[in-house]
């Protein structure tokens, strides 16, 4: 654990820390698409049956949240959700260097390219390498895991490249950009800021004709690669989602997957 680092980012007051079960910690906190949008953030936190930690981080390292993490146990997996999503994973890494790194292709691209990687290749898994669009890879996590999390890849059939992923004993899915669940009330619950806007956020909601039209916009001319990505997700058994952007859907999560998706399904 990382009890002796310092927290490279300064304490934010609107940060919300919430245990949502005995092996889920969320990390709630505002954040606007451009400056604009309120699309809200959100890292989680899984303590896995051994007792380490594999953390999905998406947002600045505090001091608060470096402590609950301390809390929790050994930090053993940091992911980077898709290539989008990277902005704090170098904190994470410098505070728990023995950490696993997972990244999507373009994410793995940036690291390189700042000479950021660790020198063991042993201690980073590159998602989509040499694949074709929304090709099935190996799983990372069935063997470091024994299956407790799964992932998903929608690499480049997916404009950011996002990886979903399960943790099988909670029946959570995790993700990115795959699915919001606007206005997110939740990560601004302590901001003055409002946390949605008039005529768009209500309509981003899972299933919605305008959520499922963004979603949609947002994949590659790779449909099928994206049909099949979803569908891999879909065959799984959650019930509860916990999105980066829009607050948790705590039950009846998988119909939101489907219904946001249909135009996958039902199109192709």
């Amino acid at each position: 654990m990382a009890t002796s680092v310092n927290a490279p980012a300064p304490e934010n007051p609107e940060l919300i820390i919430r245990k949502l079960d005995s092996s889920t910690t969320i990390f709630s906190v505002p954040f606007a698409r451009m400056g604009v949008v309120p699309f809200g953030g959100r890292s989680t936190a899984i303590k896995l049956q051994d007792g380490s930690v594999w953390i999905a981080a998406s947002h600045p390292l505090t001091p608060s949240t470096l402590t609950t993490l301390s809390e929790i146990g050994p930090i053993k997996h940091i992911v980077m959700l898709d290539a989008e999503h990277g902005m704090y994973t170098k904190q994470y890494h410098d505070a728990y260097p023995t950490a696993k790194l997972y990244f999507p292709a373009r994410g793995i691209d940036t690291w390189r390219s700042k000479g950021w990687l660790p020198a063991d290749e042993s201690q980073f898994f590159a998602f989509g390498s040499g694949c074709k669009p929304g090709e099935a890879v190996a799983d990372p996590f069935e063997a470091s895991t024994g299956g407790e999390i799964k992932s998903a890849d929608f690499g480049k059939a997916f404009i950011n490249e996002d990886i979903a992923f399960l943790h099988a004993p909670t029946k959570t899915l995790i993700e990115a950009d795959l699915l919001l669940n606007l206005p997110p009330k939740e990560q601004y619950e302590r901001s003055t800021k409002r946390s949605s806007l008039p005529f768009l956020s209500h309509h981003m909601r899972p299933g919605t004709r305008l959520h499922q039209r963004f979603i949609y916009s947002l994949a590659s001319k790779d449909k099928e690669g994206m049909k099949a990505a979803a569908e891999r997700v879909a065959g799984w058994d959650f019930d509860r989602i916990i999105p980066c952007h829009g607050d948790v859907i705590d039950t009846g999560a998988k119909k939101a997957w489907l219904d946001t998706y249909a135009w996958f399904f039902d199109n192709q």
